[in-house]
């Protein structure tokens, strides 16, 4: 850890020199982000580092779609701003190591005041590209802004944009529930939860592929989680779940269906569905052969009413079948 000063450009210099002294080579890229922006994406990160590779520094930058003026301090407007020509400038900003450190120094010493590393990398005669930026990465400023960053984070967790039905495909729903069992340790979306208490059941008790399972066998009018897997069949005591939905997947195929879209939401108090929420989609997409781009999970609470409150949770699923 290291501790950082009074303003950005202090703490961003003391972080600089901890690398340095941990061996960091001079030339390495070198990324600064605000942790006021929790919404930076993988592909954002990615592009500002290949145009660091490429040489100089980068940022990101949107387009300012407002209209600009200059105003006196009384609020007068005094004229405009040619917005073609200016740019919204996010993080992360990013350079080498030794080019960075340097601009941010040299501004420190000048006792220049900078906003950003862009701003001290420019003074320092270093050429600061722009790649484009992303709507979505805003920062949280003023308050209601977590109200727009948390949209636009749950859309890109569970899109909106669901797979389209097209001919022949057919869509199924299913839902189950269990109690919670002290005695056992949860298995829910295909994944062990460990320190969470289990859930009570024939098999392992995974309420959310079970729900799956009936989705899947209704979209093809096969019966549903009882028929296939009978609790009065022994086979399937302590069943664990992912082996009872793999083995719908294949009698789906044998009947020449497949799935291609699944959107799953688990009613729970606890565990926090969004922890594990890609390790569980990444298990689904595994087990039923779908693209994890086509399965969503999400989590949501009953707020402390009724069964899924207190007593155990649920899970609904609805899926999107299309012939094999």
């Amino acid at each position: 850890m290291v501790v950082g000063g009074a303003q950005r450009i202090d703490s961003v210099v003391a972080g600089l020199a901890a690398l340095t002294a941990a061996g960091i080579a001079d030339d390495a890229p070198v990324l600064v982000h605000d942790a006021a922006r929790p919404g930076v994406t993988p592909e954002l990160l990615e592009a500002v580092l290949e145009a660091v590779r490429a040489g100089g520094a980068a940022i990101p930058a949107s387009p300012v779609p407002d209209t600009l003026k200059t105003v006196a301090s009384d609020g007068r407007v005094l004229g405009g701003i040619d917005r073609d020509a200016v740019v919204a400038a996010q993080t992360p900003q990013g350079a080498t190591l030794a080019a960075l450190r340097a601009a941010l120094e040299e501004a420190h010493a000048w006792g220049r005041r900078v906003t950003d590393e862009a701003a001290a990398l420019t003074a320092a005669g270093t050429n600061v590209r722009t790649v484009p930026g992303d709507l979505a990465n805003r920062k949280l400023t003023e308050p209601g802004d977590e109200a727009l960053l948390r949209g636009a984070l749950v859309n890109r967790a569970a899109p909106l944009a669901w797979p389209s039905a097209e001919a022949g495909q057919r869509v199924g729903i299913g839902f189950d529930a269990h109690r919670f069992d002290a005695s056992r340790t949860l298995r829910l979306g295909g994944v062990t939860h460990a320190g969470e208490v289990g859930l009570a059941g024939h098999s392992d008790g995974d309420a959310a592929l079970h729900a799956l399972i009936d989705a899947l066998l209704g979209a093809v009018a096969a019966g549903d989680i009882g028929t296939l897997f009978p609790s009065t069949d022994p086979r399937w005591r302590d069943a664990n779940s992912s082996d009872l939905l793999r083995l719908t997947v294949e009698q789906l195929a044998t009947a020449g269906w497949r799935p291609v879209g699944i959107d799953l939401t688990i009613v729970a108090a606890h565990p926090a569905i969004t922890v594990r929420r890609d390790e569980m989609r990444a298990r689904i997409a595994a087990l039923a052969g779908v693209e994890i781009g086509g399965v969503s999970v999400k989590g949501t609470t009953s707020d402390g009413l009724g069964f899924a409150g207190s007593e155990g949770l649920a899970a609904y699923a609805a899926v999107t079948v299309a012939p094999a």
